[in-house]
């Protein structure tokens, strides 16, 4: 191999490694960002918030729940119908996995059953029980732009259900 083309494949390497270094740069304060974005959100949820979801989630966020409504104002009025049924709503992270464009958190929701609870349409209703709940749930946020632009989840829908069918006395709950 001539000098010329030494010189020029070793340049050319050089570039490439930096561009590479650069990108991972960037994808990793991206992460961090992303990061950052999953702490506020279950902050403004965990505070009762819904005006600070404005800061997390985007105006034109798609939501694949249908239950839960389109964008921003569907999610801010879905989370105060949450709270509103659930005054103790808490949401606590359990596990997350990170990176610079997508988000997916493995996380337990517990709050008191003060109230009637509806969990679709043509659903039963079920009669306030007084009893302290848990239910897990596992959601996929996409971001851009620093907020939540898409959102996929499942809840455990059927062990709140559960939860909250009135027993027989001396029955329980648990299988």
């Amino acid at each position: 191999m001539s000098p010329l083309r030494r010189m020029l494949t070793g340049g050319a390497l050089s570039l490439l490694a930096v561009m590479a270094l650069v990108r991972s740069a960037g994808a990793a304060d991206q992460t961090a960002a992303n990061a950052t974005l999953l702490d506020k959100y279950f902050a403004a949820v965990n505070a009762h918030d819904v005006a600070s979801l404005k800061d997390v989630i985007a105006e034109n966020y798609v939501q694949h729940d249908a239950g839960q409504g389109r964008g921003l104002a569907g999610m801010q009025a879905a989370y105060q119908r949450y709270f509103q049924t659930f005054p103790d709503f808490h949401m606590a992270l359990k596990d997350s996995v990170v990176t610079d464009g997508k988000i997916v958190a493995r996380f337990q929701i517990t709050a008191t059953h003060d109230h009637p609870v509806q969990l679709g349409p043509n659903a039963p209703i079920f009669p306030p029980t007084g009893k302290k709940l848990a239910w897990q749930g596992i959601s996929i946020w996409r971001v851009a732009d620093g907020k939540f632009v898409e959102h996929w989840d499942v809840d455990d829908l059927v062990g709140l259900a559960q939860q909250m069918r009135a027993q027989p006395p001396g029955e329980s709950n648990q299988p």
